[in-house]
C-alpha cells in the first residue's frame, strides 16, 4: 500500500472512531451545561487555530486547557465535544489531515473523562485536591491518544520512528503537565464556585503558552537547522578533500610518467612529511594540509625540459637553473587552483634553507612557512635515499647523518630531531621508502591509493 492510500485509510479509520467517540459519550453522558461547553468550545476554536510548529514534521496546538476542563466537569461527552469544535478553527492542508486530527480530538477528549471519572468516581467533584487528580488522569488519556496519533501519522507521512516523534513532543508534554495541569484543576475550581465567566481568564495561559511554545518552537527549529547544515557542511568537507586528494594523485601521475626516475618521491615525500608533522604534535588540519602539498611539491617539474630531468650526469649552472626554476612554476600552476592557496605558498618555499641560503626567494627561519620546513626535511631525505641518473642513493643512516649535519643550517633543528624519532623507530622498509603494503601506510595513510614500491636503496 503506498503512503497516500495508507493516510487515506488511516484518516476514514480516525473519522470513523471520532463520530463513534463523540455520539458514544454524549448518549451516555450528555453534554453538561451548554453554556459553559459552548464557551470552552470557543476558546478550544481559537486556540487550534493558531498552532505552533515544533519542527518541519510536528505542531503542537496549545487547546488542552478547554478540552480537559469540559472532560473534569461535565464528562466525555463535554471533553469530545469541546476537542471536535476546537478542530474546526483548523481547516489548512487536505481532509485527510483534518478527519484525522478531528477524530484524535473526539476519541482524546472521551477518553480525557472518562480518565477523570475513574479517579474522582463522577464528574462532580469540587474539591481543589479532586479536580487536580481528575485533571492529572484526564491529561495522561487525551496525551496518550494524541501521542499515538502523532505517532502513526508521522510515520505514515514524515517517516519518523516512534522515538523521534517522542523526542520531538516530550519537551511540550513536559510543560503541558506541568504547567497546564494544576491550571485546568484551578480554573475549574473558580469556575465551580465563581461562575462561568471566570473562563474569560483562560485567555491567559493560553497566550502564555503560545508564547513558551513558540520559543521552544524557535529553539527546537534552529537546532534542527544547525545539526542538518553541519551535517552538510561535513560532508561538503569530505568531498572537497576527496577532490583534492584525486587532483593531486592526478598531477604526481602525470609528472611520474615524465620523470620515471622520481617516480613514487612526492608520495614518500607526503608520507614523511605527515609523520613529522605528527611527531611535532602538529594539528589534523596541518597534517592534511602537509600531506596534501607533499604529493604537489614537486609538481612544477613539469615544466622543467625533459633532458635535464633525465640527465645521467651532473648538471651544469644553467641546467640547475632550469631546475631551480621548479618551485615557482609549480607554485604559479597551483595558484590559480581554487582553494589552494596556501598549498602554493608552500610549494613555493619548499626549498628555502633555514639560514637563507635557499632559492627562490632566500628567505630564512621564521620567514618560511613552517609546513615548507617540514617538507624540506621529507624531501630531502628521500631525495638522499633514491636512485639518481647521476648517482646512487645513500643508505638511510648515512642520509640520517646528512640530515643532522644540516641542523640549524639547511634544516629547522626541531624538525630534524623529529624525523630522526621517526626513522629510528620505524622498519627498514619505512627507512627506504617502501610503503606499499605497509601498516605504516594502510594505518596512518588511508587516503592514499597503493603507492609504488620505491626503489632500494643500495
Amino acid at each position: 500500500m503506498s503512503g497516500s492510500s495508507a493516510i487515506r485509510v488511516v484518516a476514514c479509520a480516525a473519522a470513523a472512531i471520532g463520530v463513534a467517540s463523540l455520539s458514544l459519550a454524549l448518549i451516555l453522558t450528555g453534554v453538561g451545561d451548554w453554556q459553559v461547553v459552548a464557551l470552552l468550545a470557543l476558546v478550544a476554536f481559537v486556540a487550534e487555530g493558531r498552532p505552533m510548529r515544533v519542527s518541519s514534521a510536528v505542531e503542537l496546538a496549545v487547546s488542552f486547557i478547554p478540552i480537559i476542563m469540559a472532560a473534569v466537569l461535565f464528562g466525555p461527552g463535554a471533553g469530545a465535544l469541546v476537542g471536535v469544535c476546537g478542530m474546526l478553527g483548523d481547516r489548512r492542508g487536505p481532509w485527510e489531515k483534518w478527519a484525522i486530527y478531528a477524530g484524535d480530538r473526539a476519541a482524546s477528549g472521551a477518553l480525557a473523562g472518562v480518565a477523570a471519572a475513574l479517579v474522582t468516581d463522577n464528574w462532580s467533584s469540587t474539591s481543589l485536591p479532586s479536580l487536580l487528580a481528575a485533571s492529572a488522569a484526564a491529561a495522561t488519556g487525551l496525551a496518550a491518544v494524541d501521542l499515538t496519533v502523532n505517532m502513526i501519522t508521522g510515520r505514515l507521512r514524515r517517516h519518523l520512528r516512534p522515538i523521534d516523534v517522542w523526542r520531538l513532543l516530550r519537551g511540550g508534554l513536559g510543560l503541558t503537565f506541568a504547567l497546564y495541569t494544576p491550571l485546568t484543576a484551578l480554573y475549574a475550581y473558580a469556575s465551580i464556585n465563581a461562575g462561568v465567566f471566570v473562563i474569560a481568564f483562560i485567555a491567559i495561559p493560553l497566550l502564555a503558552a503560545h508564547l513558551s511554545h513558540s520559543m521552544f518552537a524557535r529553539q527546537t527549529h534552529l537546532i534542527e537547522q544547525l545539526t542538518s547544515a553541519n551535517t552538510r557542511l561535513e560532508e561538503a568537507n569530505k568531498q572537497l578533500r576527496r577532490i583534492n586528494l584525486s587532483f593531486a594523485r592526478a598531477m604526481v601521475t602525470s609528472l611520474d610518467a615524465r620523470d620515471h626516475w622520481t617516480a613514487g618521491h612526492s608520495r614518500a615525500v607526503a608520507i614523511y612529511s605527515c609523520d613529522i608533522a605528527r611527531e611535532m604534535g602538529m594539528d589534523e588540519s596541518d597534517v592534511e594540509l602537509v600531506h596534501l602539498t607533499g604529493l604537489v611539491h614537486d609538481i612544477g617539474k613539469i615544466g622543467v625540459p625533459a633532458e635535464v630531468l633525465q640527465k645521467s650526469s651532473a648538471l651544469d649552472d644553467g641546467e640547475w637553473a632550469q631546475m631551480r626554476r621548479h618551485s615557482e612554476i609549480g607554485a604559479n600552476i597551483l595558484i590559480e587552483v581554487e582553494d589552494y592557496e596556501d598549498v602554493s605558498r608552500i610549494v613555493r618555499s619548499h626549498h628555502e634553507r633555514f639560514d637563507g641560503a635557499g632559492y627562490p626567494d632566500g628567505l630564512s627561519r621564521d620567514e618560511i612557512p613552517p609546513l615548507a620546513r617540514v617538507i624540506a626535511v621529507a624531501d630531502s631525505y628521500n631525495a638522499m635515499t633514491s636512485d639518481r641518473p647521476y648517482r646512487r642513493a645513500m643508505v638511510p643512516d648515512v642520509a640520517i647523518q646528512q640530515l643532522l649535519n644540516g641542523r640549524g643550517s639547511q634544516f629547522q633543528p626541531d624538525l630534524v630531531d623529529a624525523f630522526v624519532r621517526v626513522l629510528k623507530r620505524e622498519s627498514d622498509g619505512y627507512r627506504c621508502g617502501e610503503f606499499a603494503g605497509s601498516s605504516v601506510d594502510g594505518a596512518q595513510h588511508p587516503s592514499l591509493m597503493s603507492p609504488p614500491k620505491l626503489r632500494e636503496a643500495v
